[in-house]
């Protein structure tokens, strides 16, 4: 879709919206619009592309785009007093090719008179792209530069390609507690089966989700590792939930599973001058 962009070359996307590529030797590629600093599409070589990006998604400005890897801040859903999933994923922000390269790109946004006025904290965010040749690595930093301490939730909400919704099983969430969104977020449960299989509508938030999770289709295995995140939130809409939005076609549920790294349920507290980093490393292997 984008293979005229060549790489670190700012140049209008679709709906006229910046973006650049990365670019792996062995042909592996990313495409990193600037609003949202959100990356739409990972290609790897034979097993192709990893992440969805709706065939109805806006892309407009200001607009959140349907799919890829948004990333949310300084709020997580509607927990907070913002709006939903907050404003960076609505934002430009902007490219620092001095620390970038083919294979890594550096993507800031600073708080201005806009942010602000949704949010009342001085901060910098800063999401470094790394691609290799089977993996991307996505680093989200967050910095206090205001004069009181902040708190805020987080996520890098990723879309997964699937092949087939009901050929998919998530391992590695067993053992660990989760709220159902639709419940009170006090009514917690525990996850005793082997694997997730999700086969329609799925809202869940699982805690403590620290160790390797994996994706895993009858063709390939996605390997999903996080650091700093403390939580992982797995999320379909499910038919009946596609049919409802606006910027998704009523079928692709089917084509897509979000397995989402976040901190939920235990806000990140930073000091004046403080910084967190949030890590989520994807690599992925034919079956």
């Amino acid at each position: 879709m984008h293979s005229s962009i060549t790489p670190l070359a700012i140049a209008p996307g679709q709906g006229g919206l910046d973006c650049f590529q990365l670019c792996a030797p062995n042909g592996a590629s990313v495409c990193i619009y600037l609003q949202g600093a959100h990356v739409s599409s990972w290609q790897v070589p034979i097993l192709g592309e990893q992440l969805f990006m709706s065939g109805e998604a806006q892309f407009a400005p200001g607009k959140a785009l349907r799919g890829g890897v948004p990333v949310i801040f300084p709020q997580f859903g509607v927990f907070g007093p913002g709006g939903k999933h907050g404003f960076a994923r609505n934002l430009p922000w902007r490219l620092n090719a001095a620390a970038s390269s083919a294979q890594v790109a550096v993507l800031d946004l600073q708080s201005d008179d806009q942010t602000l006025a949704a949010w009342p904290f001085a901060f910098r965010a800063q999401l470094q792209v790394s691609l290799g040749e089977q993996d991307l690595q996505l680093t989200l930093t967050i910095t206090n530069r205001d004069t009181q301490a902040f708190e805020f939730t987080s996520a890098l909400h990723s879309y997964f390609a699937v092949a087939d919704l009901q050929h998919t099983a998530i391992h590695g969430l067993s053992g660990l507690s989760y709220w159902d969104n639709g419940t009170a977020f006090t009514e917690r449960y525990e996850d005793n089966q082997p694997s997730l299989e999700v086969r329609d509508a799925l809202d869940r938030v699982y805690f403590g989700a620290v160790a390797p999770l994996e994706l895993r289709q009858p063709h390939q295995v996605l390997a999903i590792c996080s650091k700093g995140f403390r939580d992982a939130v797995v999320w379909n809409p499910g038919r009946l939930g596609a049919a409802a939005l606006p910027d998704m076609a009523d079928a692709e549920f089917n084509r897509m599973l979000c397995i989402e790294s976040a901190v939920v349920d235990q806000p990140t507290q930073l000091a004046p001058g403080e910084s967190w980093t949030g890590e989520q490393l994807l690599a992925v292997r034919p079956a």
